[in-house]
């Protein structure tokens, strides 16, 4: 059984941090995230800046720009390319001073926010007396034979603690989204993968639908072929367990309690094929705006 993220004492320190942000509601959390996030690259940016020569370069090549239009105007190419050259010179040396030391002022609050999201945002913590697929990947072998769950006070299934071991179904995808990164992986899929992934057996697949009475920390214990396989669940908090666990040279090869993903509006997913879920997706599309927001506020160049 793997151990917890070597990295998962960052996130407990950046709880302290950003943990605030789980008390919004879904969509305020992930647009909160974005808003630290472009923040900080503001405020890294006005830190790490000489602000005054950044606006006296603004306003010289606003001028320059409106000298050079009247040079076109009047048909003096000569003048028009030298006011050019020098809007170009002031551009390449505010860049060359100032834009290396911003990046590197906002990367450590950006990495953080981003270790901290990766594992308090991926999902939507499950609720109590909600039902959650429990879901266990076997061998193709396993098809046909038994699995059981354990029964533990304060848990409950709608589907009996012993269910029969199944072909795999993969996840249909739920929306438009998701149905369209699908689409976009399988066109940059190589043909030979394709091939390779249609030819393969599919695993066999256990499938529970687990019910929590309570908001106690629970381990849902699987039994199968006399070993036993279990994984943490919590319902009613603000954070989730680790939703997956693999195990190494056992005859189940994986245990997933199935969460919702934490999508904008319910509507904007992420992309498997490029490893970037929902809530970093969102990130991207918001951050740039609301730097050039944030910026035009607090008249940040």
């Amino acid at each position: 059984m793997p151990d917890a993220p070597d990295y998962l004492w960052i996130t407990n320190a950046a709880d302290w941090l950003f943990g605030w942000l789980l008390f919004l509601p879904r969509d305020l959390t992930l647009v909160g995230v974005a808003i630290l996030m472009a923040a900080a690259w503001v405020v890294a940016r006005k830190w790490t800046t000489d602000q005054e020569w950044l606006h006296r370069a603004v306003i010289d090549r606003r001028r320059l720009t409106q000298l050079r239009r009247e040079a076109r105007e009047r048909g003096d190419t000569e003048a028009a390319e030298r006011h050019h050259s020098v809007i170009t010179q002031i551009r390449h040396l505010a860049y060359r001073r100032f834009a290396g030391r911003a990046f590197l002022a906002a990367l450590l609050p950006a990495a953080l926010l981003t270790i901290w999201g990766s594992d308090r945002l991926l999902y939507v913590p499950p609720r109590t007396r909600e039902p959650v697929e429990l879901r266990a990947i076997l061998p193709h072998a396993a098809i046909g034979q038994m699995a059981h769950l354990a029964p533990e006070p304060g848990l409950g299934v709608t589907d009996g603690w012993i269910q029969r071991v199944v072909e795999h179904r993969p996840v249909a995808p739920s929306c438009a989204w998701d149905r369209l990164g699908m689409w976009i992986g399988r066109v940059f899929r190589t043909p030979g993968s394709r091939a390779a992934t249609a030819a393969a057996e599919q695993p066999g697949m256990v499938i529970w639908h687990v019910v929590a009475h309570d908001t106690e920390p629970h381990l849902l214990q699987l039994r199968y072929a006399g070993r036993t396989y279990s994984i943490p669940y919590r319902a009613g908090k603000r954070q989730y367990e680790q939703p997956t666990r693999l195990f190494e040279n056992a005859p189940l090869q994986s245990i997933e309690v199935v969460l919702t993903p934490r999508r904008l509006f319910n509507l904007v997913g992420g992309f498997d094929f490029l490893r970037l879920p929902p809530w970093l997706v969102v990130c991207l599309i918001l951050v740039l705006p609301l730097i050039r927001l944030l910026r035009t506020i607090f008249r940040i160049v």
